[in-house]
């Protein structure tokens, strides 16, 4: 799921009352999603997204996948 933050940010979480796994924020004309962590220099990259729907599929999508892959 994905809860708004305010009008650019969102946080994907697994349910509403667990720990962000995942942010989502506007960054020019798309969505960039990261892994979610306190400090800005540890929000490691996934790419950009056209909406924060996407963003998060693209979110659970890695999380699925098999680790060294």
């Amino acid at each position: 799921m994905i809860e708004p933050v305010d009008d650019r940010t969102w946080l994907v979480k697994r349910t509403p009352e667990s720990s962000p796994e995942a942010i989502i924020d506007r960054f020019g004309g798309g969505y960039r999603l990261r892994r979610f962590s306190l400090t800005e220099s540890r929000r490691t990259q996934h790419g950009v997204y056209t909406g924060p729907e996407l963003a998060e599929t693209a979110w659970w999508r890695l999380q699925d996948r098999p680790r060294g892959r």
